[in-house]
């Protein structure tokens, strides 16, 4: 679903569930050294482990790269390094086992955390909707008439294997009648003719064709054609830290509530900021210029508010996966997330 064309950092795992690390408890980072006059020295920062959902950085790190730089983490007292997965299934479980305290994971993800009983809950929307979708080059049309025998790529990660069902029971097809195909990044694929179809969201596709091309996809989405409207990515916690640190948490929110809209508002400096913090990030600036204003398009509920969840989200996505039989069971909305780190006005 996103890029993977850098080797970079890969977080290695631990076995079985351990306490979280790196992170602390807000009271164990709290230095109460005196000065001679009597005062209390100002609370060093809680610093935060912060697991991407992908195995290399992108433009969606764009948040956390500007809190740093303009610095709304110092002044929400936390201090945040941001670590990758070995692979896109990896996101979860390095949370789960602790061995990063926050994390950005798929509202997919997110299901399945709670199907199999991790510890693991959603804090706040990434994005507000679902922008997946199947995009062919660009004059090259598509529908769910031109689906049957193509080859498309995949992923492997729960959201696409997730979403792609959808699409093709609307089609009235099965995996059975396309050809999948596992990939790394599926652009050069789709523009070299190697594969018919690519599976993936617009804030990806969509730059990406069009810094290669100068000319826009073909593409239908999934929400379109039977898939839920639910937002695609969440900022996550591990239980065990988040019960510890609940301060660390909110700033945490507080700091990318800020840094969200300041990027959105200026979208050149953002990137170009990103460009500075990750300059082997592969892509040209152009891209991730046009890659963060497609996100931002994304990122605000109807009332104009970033990171809320609603119970009607999580319950959309619950009934919608075990409809496709990927859920056995929908628990309740208050499984998958809670609004109590958010930033209060």
């Amino acid at each position: 679903m996103k890029p993977t064309r850098l080797l970079v950092l890969a977080l290695a795992l631990t076995v079985g569930l351990v306490a979280a690390a790196c992170g602390g408890s807000d009271s164990s980072s709290t230095t109460a050294a005196s000065t001679a006059g009597g005062s209390t020295a100002a609370a060093a920062p809680v610093d935060i482990t912060f697991s991407y959902d992908w195995p290399t950085v992108d433009f969606e790190v764009i948040p956390i790269v500007v809190a740093d730089e303009k610095g709304f983490f110092a002044a929400n007292g936390v201090n945040v390094e941001v670590v990758f997965p070995p692979d896109p299934a990896s996101a979860t479980k390095i949370l789960a086992t602790g061995d990063s305290n926050l994390g950005l994971i798929t509202t997919t993800d997110m299901a399945f955390a709670v199907k199999n009983n991790l510890p693991v809950t959603s804090i706040g929307n990434y994005t507000t909707g679902n922008n997946w979708g199947l995009f062919t080059k660009p004059g090259v049309t598509i529908g769910l008439d031109t689906l049957k025998g193509k080859k498309i790529s995949t992923y492997g990660d729960s959201w696409t294997n997730a979403m792609l069902p959808f699409v093709l029971k609307s089609a009235g097809l099965t995996d059975k009648d396309v050809q999948e195909v596992t990939v790394d990044w599926d652009l050069p694929l789709l523009l070299n003719g190697k594969i018919d179809i690519a599976t993936n969201t617009t804030n990806f596709l969509i730059p990406g064709v069009k810094d290669k091309t100068g000319k826009n996809p073909e593409w239908i989405l999934a929400r379109d054609n039977g898939a839920p409207n639910v937002p695609v990515w969440v900022y996550a916690g591990n239980k065990d830290w988040l019960a510890k640190n609940p301060a660390a948490a909110k700033g945490f929110l507080a700091a990318i509530a800020q840094a969200t809209e300041w990027a959105g508002a200026n979208p050149d400096e953002a990137a170009a900021l990103f460009d500075k913090a990750y300059p082997d990030n592969g892509y040209s600036h152009n891209y991730n210029r046009i890659g963060w204003v497609e996100t931002y398009k994304f990122m605000k509920n109807n009332d104009g508010s970033l990171l809320t969840q609603s119970d009607e989200q999580w319950t959309q996505l619950g009934d919608a996966l075990k409809g496709i039989g990927q859920l056995d069971t929908v628990a309740t909305p208050s499984a998958y997330y809670t609004n109590e780190y958010l930033p209060t006005k």
